[in-house]
């Protein structure tokens, strides 16, 4: 099972509550893994003196140009429909966070200028302290590539017993990734203060998609609550808990704690 968190603002959130989340499945024996979509950390899952372990490459095939064959025709560029190929003058780019490697450009050459090369575009990589902790080492613009999510996902999915709970965190704001996300992931967290940015969400998704847990801080619970939301799991904001977040403590806060269980519970973890 994939629980992917998903926060529309930065900050004490969506990373804390599932920091915690893990801290406290692991307690109960479950067969829980964390991987990062990124190589940053919660403060809780950061270990000192820590050494990263590469457990897989992240291979891609791109295409690459013979100068001799090539007459410039523009026909790849035209014919990819990601937008990951540009022209310098006389010489061809792809942004690997575009593209697909669909090979549409290969087929789209009449003088089979065009092959594919394999890449190592960066690697997932495994914590020595705590083995059920991943992140993933590439460069920022790659993070952000539906390609990727995808790869890191399968690799894990075909490496991790088949009964892993693998909770996913992935960098808070970026919606571009959205969509994709909860299209592989079995159940998303979500954690948002704007209602909304809910709403369009809410109103977006379909019922064969990923079960949606909605979470906002407890200040903004009433707001959600008269516009219908009640289900919505109202997490305790306070400075105690904000300073021991960052400190890498597991939050104290009984009422947060709880909020923990009910959060496993809801998703059928417990």
């Amino acid at each position: 099972m994939i629980l992917t968190g998903i926060g529309s603002t930065g900050g004490i959130g969506v990373t804390t509550l599932m920091a915690n989340l893990f801290d406290y499945l692991l307690s109960k024996n479950k067969n829980v893994y964390w991987i990062s979509l990124s190589s940053l950390l919660p403060p809780l899952l950061y270990y000192n003196k820590d050494l990263w372990i590469e457990y897989d490459t992240i291979v891609r095939k791109v295409p690459q140009w013979e100068k001799i064959k090539c007459i410039f025709c523009d026909e790849c560029l035209k014919t990819c429909s990601f937008k990951s190929i540009a022209r310098f003058g006389e010489m061809y780019v792809t942004y690997n966070e575009l593209c697909i490697s669909c090979t549409s450009c290969l087929y789209s050459c009449k003088n089979r200028a065009i092959y594919l090369e394999s890449k190592i575009i960066g690697s997932i990589e495994q914590s020595s302290i705590n083995k059920r902790v991943f992140r993933t080492n590439l460069k920022p613009k790659d993070i952000l590539s539906t390609w990727h999510c995808k790869t890191i996902i399968s690799v894990l999915s075909k490496k991790l017993p088949k009964d892993a709970i693998i909770i996913l965190d992935f960098l808070s704001g970026f919606r571009e990734l959205w969509a994709e996300l909860i299209n592989m992931s079995d159940k998303i967290l979500f954690y948002n203060n704007d209602l909304l940015t809910w709403e369009m969400l809410y109103k977006s998704i379909s019922h064969d998609q990923a079960e949606i847990v909605l979470a906002v801080n407890n200040n903004y619970y009433d707001i959600f609550s008269e516009s219908g939301y009640s289900f919505a799991l109202p997490v305790p904001h306070t400075k105690e808990i904000n300073i021991e977040s960052i400190q890498g403590k597991k939050i104290s806060d009984e009422e947060y704690q709880q909020i923990v269980k009910d959060l496993a519970f809801v998703l059928n973890l417990d």
